[in-house]
């Protein structure tokens, strides 16, 4: 095997119990860069379960072998390539951009917080997809709770950090266990090419 990315489900999901404890002392810095790229992963994951069972050539394409120039190396185009193969709904496909942009401010910036003008657009944006989004899988039984505690985060995002951290900390953890449960359900692309028992030059009807 020519994997040599980290195993989401293997080495990094710490279970659906644990995903809070492991990831809510974080530091802002870090909750962002590490929350994306353990979503970077599992996607990827995800992702090599649904392409055709071309094991060296999926690895290849999603650069699991290490390669960030593979066509779907980067984080930016595994969300793509998500939506494109049915593992995600625009609507995901959206919130996923969005920790992805999240990631980028901080990676890339040397003063920043969650009150960052940049930061806090980005984390308002982010709080009205996920509205829409937690309810929709609240409604299919993909997550469980109401929407209600996310009225005091919208309520305090422009004034508290925390609120910032908070959200994205909810979405991260709702997103683990969400492609937790895809995990074992995903099913895997076929070949589209029709196979016929007709010799090719049989009289057309």
């Amino acid at each position: 095997m020519a994997w040599k990315i980290e195993r989401w489900f293997a080495e990094v999901f710490p279970g659906e119990t644990q995903i809070y404890a492991e990831y809510h002392s974080l530091p802002p810095r870090e909750l962002a860069i590490v929350s994306a790229a353990v979503l970077d992963v599992a996607l990827a994951e995800l992702l090599a379960r649904r392409l055709i069972d071309q094991t060296k050539e999926v690895e290849e394409f999603l650069g699991a072998n290490g390669d960030g120039r593979a066509p779907a190396g980067s984080f930016g185009a595994r969300i793509q390539l998500g939506l494109l193969v049915g593992l995600l709904t625009p609507d995901d496909a959206a919130i996923l951009r969005n920790i992805k942009e999240l990631r980028n401010l901080f990676a890339h910036r040397v003063r920043i917080n969650f009150l960052s003008p940049d930061v806090l657009k980005s984390t308002t944006r982010l709080y009205d997809l996920w509205v829409r989004r937690s309810a929709a899988l609240a409604k299919a039984g993909a997550m469980s709770g109401t929407t209600e505690k996310l009225a005091e985060i919208g309520h305090f995002l422009p004034r508290v950090a925390e609120a910032g951290e908070g959200l994205l900390l909810s979405v991260f953890m709702v997103y683990q266990a969400y492609f937790h449960l895809m995990h074992s359900r995903v099913q895997r692309l076929g070949s589209a090419l029709v196979r016929t028992s007709e010799p090719r030059n049989a009289a057309p009807h």
